[in-house]
């Protein structure tokens, strides 16, 4: 299990780095994240510093994404919406989609909060934030000693280049 969630980081991490829209890159992040935290649940003696440098650089390149693409996307989406036509609705799903993200990791951000009345006023909802299911609610933890060590130490260094290349 501690193999297959590891990979399932790994691909998550692959696919943020060529998504191509913003909710994409930011469900992969969060799916991402969630995995590599189920991964040192699972065993946390594979922990250390790598680990935690890879979470880190997950949030680091959230936030970026967050800041130079989510808000914008949001902006140009509302402004879509506010000139009418057929996709107006599918715009402003797509900005509430988005919007939840960011209220959720920028609930402080008055940009967002604006962002979220000028949806409302629109007449766009935004659903509720979906955070990833930890496996710690799901499953209990394998004993100690169950898989292959090196395949993870090369999962690993393959996922620190990939966060390397992500940046």
């Amino acid at each position: 299990m501690y193999r297959k969630t590891v990979q399932i980081a790994v691909a998550e991490l692959r696919r943020a780095a060529r998504a191509s829209t913003v909710l994409e890159k930011l469900h992969a992040l969060d799916l991402a994240e969630q995995k590599l935290k189920d991964a040192l649940w699972l065993r946390p003696e594979q922990g250390g510093d790598r680990w935690a440098t890879g979470l880190r650089q997950i949030q680091q390149s959230r936030a970026t994404t967050l800041e130079e693409q989510a808000l914008p996307a949001v902006e140009r989406l509302l402004q879509g919406a506010e000139k009418g036509g057929a996709e107006g609705e599918q715009m402003l799903r797509a900005a509430g989609d988005i919007l939840a993200f960011l209220d959720h990791y920028l609930s402080d951000d008055d940009r967002v909060d604006a962002l979220c009345a000028r949806l409302r006023g629109l007449g766009g909802e935004r659903p509720p934030y979906q955070p990833v299911t930890p496996l710690s609610q799901i499953y209990h933890r394998p004993p100690a000693g169950a898989g292959c060590g090196a395949l993870i130490s090369g999962l690993l260094a393959g996922l620190l280049i990939l966060l390397a290349l992500t940046r």
